[in-house]
C-alpha cells in the first residue's frame, strides 16, 4: 500500500480496474519509488497494478516511472517468450488447420493463439496520460530501446535474445547479420536467420561473408546511381548549328564512354538501338545532335565559351 507521500495518479472511470503498466486486471497499488527518500525525475507516485507487474523486482538505478515500465515490459517480454513466439513461429490459419490431437496438443491448437495476443496486448499496452489530483505530469520519458513488430525491447540484444530463445535462430548468425545490414532492417536478417537454423560454423561464416558482399555491392550500386541521377540533373542540352543534342543523348554518351566523335562512331548502332522507340526520323536527329556537339567539343575555346557541360565530362 502507499503512503501518503505517494501520489495515487487519476484513474479514467473506465480503466479504474486496470493495471497502467500491462493493462491487466489489477489488484494492487504500486508505489513509485518504494523508498520515500529516493532521489526521483518526478513527484513520488502511486499507481494501480496487476500482482504480477507490482512483483516484479527492479534495479535501484531505476529514477523515472517510465523507466520502471520499460524494464517491467522487458520482464513480461522475458517470462512470456515462448507465448510471443507463438506468432512469430505459427500463423492464426496455421494453428486452426493443424492437426493437434490429443488432451495436450489438441488443447494447444485450440489456445496457443489466444494466448499469444494476451502476451502481446499486454507488451503494447501504454497505459494513460499521467494526471495526478487534475495536473497533467509532464512527459519526461526518455527510456530508449529498439522496436520491432509492435514490440519495444529494452535494447536491441534484448531483442534478438528474444528471438533466440523463441524462435531458435542461431544467435552468431543473427547478430552478425545486424551489424551487417544495420538494426534498421532486422526483419531482413531475422529471415535469413531463420532459413538457417541449426548450421555447421563454415555454413555460419559462408552466410555471413555472401551478405557482407551483397551489401557492398549494394551500397556501391546505390551509390552509383545517386552519383548519375546528380549528374543527369545538372546535364543540360546543347545546340550547335541550330540542330539540338538532347540531355538524354548526352548522358548516353557520357554513360558509353564516348567522349569524343571518334569514340561515339562505333557506338552508332547501339544508339539506334537504344533509341529505336523515337522513331527512325527523331533517333537520326538527336544522334545528328549528338555528334555535332562531339565535334564542337574538339576545339578547347569552344567548350570553355560555350558548353554548359564541360565540368560533366
Amino acid at each position: 500500500m502507499h503512503t501518503d507521500s505517494h501520489s495515487l495518479i487519476d484513474i479514467p472511470f473506465n480503466l479504474r480496474h486496470i493495471c497502467w503498466f500491462c493493462g491487466e486486471p489489477a489488484s494492487k497499488i504500486l508505489p513509485f519509488p518504494r523508498r520515500a527518500n529516493k532521489n526521483v525525475e518526478h513527484p513520488m507516485l502511486a499507481l494501480p497494478a496487476c500482482k504480477e507487474c507490482d512483483a516484479f523486482s527492479h534495479p535501484r538505478d531505476i529514477n523515472s516511472i517510465w523507466r520502471l515500465r520499460a524494464h517491467l515490459k522487458q520482464a513480461l517480454i522475458s517470462k512470456y517468450t515462448k507465448h510471443l513466439a507463438i506468432g512469430e513461429n505459427w500463423t492464426r490459419e496455421e494453428l486452426e488447420d493443424s492437426e493437434f490431437s490429443g488432451s495436450i496438443l489438441g488443447g494447444f491448437g485450440e489456445s496457443a493463439w489466444h494466448m499469444y495476443e494476451i502476451a502481446k496486448q499486454r507488451i503494447a499496452f501504454e497505459g494513460w496520460p499521467l494526471i495526478v489530483d487534475g495536473l497533467p505530469l509532464d512527459d519526461m520519458d526518455d527510456t530508449s530501446g529498439f522496436e520491432f513488430n509492435g514490440m519495444r525491447y529494452s535494447s536491441l540484444s534484448t531483442c534478438i535474445e528474444f528471438f533466440v530463445s523463441g524462435t531458435n535462430v542461431d544467435k552468431e548468425l543473427l547478430t552478425k547479420l545486424v551489424e551487417i545490414v544495420t538494426p534498421a532492417r532486422f526483419d531482413y536478417a531475422l529471415k535469413i536467420a531463420k532459413l538457417n537454423k541449426r548450421i555447421s560454423p563454415p555454413r555460419r561464416t559462408q552466410i555471413i561473408e555472401d551478405i557482407a558482399v551483397q551489401e557492398a555491392e549494394d551500397r556501391e550500386a546505390e551509390r552509383i546511381r545517386t552519383a548519375q541521377s546528380a549528374q543527369n540533373q545538372s546535364i543540360v542540352e546543347v545546340t550547335v548549328a541550330g540542330i539540338i543534342a538532347p540531355t538524354f543523348a548526352i548522358q548516353w554518351a557520357m554513360e558509353k564512354g564516348a567522349h569524343t566523335l571518334s569514340e561515339l562512331c562505333p557506338l552508332e548502332d547501339d544508339y539506334f538501338d537504344d533509341f529505336q522507340h523515337l522513331g527512325g526520323a527523331a533517333a537520326f536527329a538527336t544522334y545528328n545532335g549528338l555528334q555535332l556537339y562531339l565535334e564542337a567539343r574538339e576545339d578547347d575555346a569552344w567548350v570553355e565559351a560555350n558548353d554548359p557541360n564541360r565540368d560533366l565530362w
